[in-house]
C-alpha cells in the first residue's frame, strides 16, 4: 500500500513537472491556431455591413451574397495540402459570413471547381458534391457555370454541359424570380455569337425573354464581364481596391464580345450586372438607351486565397429599382502567414528560455546537494 502511494505520488509530481515545461508553450500554440484559423475570419467579417438604404433594410428588399471563382481544386493539379488550406479558408469565410450577415440568397458566379472541364461523370459528381458540402445545397444557393466548370466556348462538350445542368439545375439562360426581384442567369460560354448550336439556343432564349410582357427590369448574372479593354475604366470599390491599369483583356476570352455585350444590354435593359472571371474587383458605369439612362456592372473578386491575397464577398441589397453594393474583404493570407511565423518564433524563444532556466535550476540544486554531502544522482 505504501509502495503504491509513493509510486502515484512520484508519478503525479513527474506529470506536474512535465506540464510546467510543456503546458505554457502548448497553450501558446493552441491560442495561435485558434486566432489564425477562427478569430481572423470572424474579426474581418464582423466589420462588414449591408449597404441598406438610409442605414436600414426594408422588408421588401433582398439581401444577397455575390461570390465568384471558388476554384475547388481537383485531382490533376490540386496538391492535397493546398486543397485543404484553400477549402478551409473558404468554408470558414462562408459559414461565418452566413452566421453574421444572414443573406437571403447566395449567388456563385461561375468557376465553382477548377477541373470540371476535364472530369468524367463520376469525378464531376464528386466535385459537385464537395461544393455542396462546403457551401450547402438548399434552394437559396444558386450557381452559374464558368469556363473551368464546363470549358471555354470552343471546348464545351454536350456531356459536360449536361452534367452541370443535372448537378446544379442550370440551363443556358434562366429567368428566375426571388421575392419581387427578377434575375437573368446567363451561361457566358453560350454568348460567343458565332452561330453554333449552343449560341443559337441561347439567342433564341434571349429573344423569348425580350418578347415576354414584363415591365420588371432584371438583374443580370454571368461569369464573363461585359466587354472592356482593361480595368482602367473601373471605379474603386473600397480602400483596399487597387485598380490594375496594365493588364489588357482579350475579347471572348477575358470578357464577352462587343456584339454580345450590346445584345445583352439592348435585350435585357438590366438594373445591374454581376460577373466574375478576372479574379479582380471592378465597378463600371454603363450607358443605357432606356430610363434611367445608366446601370452599373460589378465584377466580383475571387473568393479563394489561391487567386489573390485578399478575397472578398460582394454584399448586394436590391431595393425596388435600386441596387446597393458593399465589398466585404476577407482576411489576408499574407497576414495569416506572418502571424504564424512571428507566433512560432515567439513560442520557440519561450521554449528555449524555459529549457535554459530549467537547466540553471537543475545545476543549482546539484551544487547545493554536493555541498550538503548528498549524492548528485539524487538531484532533481
Amino acid at each position: 500500500m505504501s509502495f503504491n502511494t509513493n509510486f502515484y505520488s512520484r508519478r503525479s509530481k513527474s506529470l506536474m513537472r512535465c506540464f510546467k515545461v510543456i503546458g505554457p508553450p502548448l497553450l501558446l500554440v493552441i491560442g495561435l491556431i485558434v486566432y489564425n484559423e477562427y478569430y481572423i475570419f470572424y474579426s474581418a467579417i464582423s466589420h462588414c455591413n449591408w449597404p441598406c438604404k438610409h442605414g436600414r433594410c426594408s422588408e421588401t428588399s433582398l439581401k444577397a451574397f455575390m461570390i465568384s471563382d471558388t476554384h475547388l481544386l481537383g485531382k490533376i493539379n490540386g496538391h492535397w495540402l493546398d486543397k485543404l488550406k484553400r477549402e478551409w479558408q473558404m468554408y470558414q469565410s462562408f459559414q461565418i459570413a452566413k452566421w453574421i450577415l444572414n443573406p437571403e440568397v447566395v449567388f456563385f458566379l461561375g468557376d465553382l471547381m477548377d477541373e470540371g472541364k476535364w472530369a468524367e461523370k463520376s469525378l464531376f459528381s464528386s466535385y459537385a458534391n464537395r461544393f455542396r458540402q462546403l457551401f450547402g445545397d438548399d434552394k437559396m444557393v444558386i450557381t452559374l457555370a464558368g469556363n473551368h466548370d464546363i470549358g471555354f466556348h470552343y471546348a464545351v462538350m454536350p456531356d459536360t454541359l449536361e452534367m452541370f445542368r443535372k448537378e446544379f439545375q442550370r440551363g443556358l439562360i434562366d429567368d428566375i424570380q426571388i421575392k419581387n426581384y427578377r434575375f437573368v442567369l446567363i451561361n457566358s460560354m453560350a454568348m460567343h455569337g458565332d452561330g453554333c448550336r449552343l449560341c443559337h439556343e441561347a439567342e433564341v432564349e434571349l429573344d423569348r425573354i425580350k418578347n415576354r410582357s414584363s415591365e420588371t427590369r432584371p438583374i443580370v448574372l454571368q461569369h464573363f464581364p461585359l466587354y472592356r479593354k482593361s480595368d482602367s475604366v473601373c471605379e474603386k470599390m473600397d480602400e483596399q481596391h487597387v485598380v490594375d491599369l496594365k493588364e489588357k483583356y482579350r475579347e471572348q476570352w477575358d470578357t464577352l464580345s462587343k456584339d454580345s455585350t450590346r445584345k445583352l444590354i439592348s435585350t435585357l435593359n438590366p438594373i445591374a450586372v454581376f460577373d466574375g472571371h478576372t479574379h479582380k474587383m471592378c465597378k463600371k458605369k454603363w450607358k443605357s438607351s432606356q430610363a434611367p439612362g445608366y446601370f452599373y456592372e460589378y465584377t466580383v473578386n475571387s473568393f479563394s486565397w489561391r487567386n489573390g491575397d485578399v478575397p472578398s464577398i460582394l454584399l448586394a441589397v436590391m431595393d425596388g429599382e435600386d441596387v446597393f453594393v458593399n465589398s466585404c474583404r476577407l482576411p489576408s493570407e499574407a497576414h495569416q502567414i506572418k502571424v504564424y511565423v512571428v507566433g512560432g518564433l515567439a513560442v520557440l524563444i519561450f521554449v528555449i528560455t524555459l529549457v535554459i532556466k530549467r537547466r540553471s535550476i537543475f545545476k543549482r540544486r546539484c551544487s547545493y546537494s554536493l555541498l550538503m554531502y548528498r549524492s548528485p544522482e539524487k538531484c532533481e
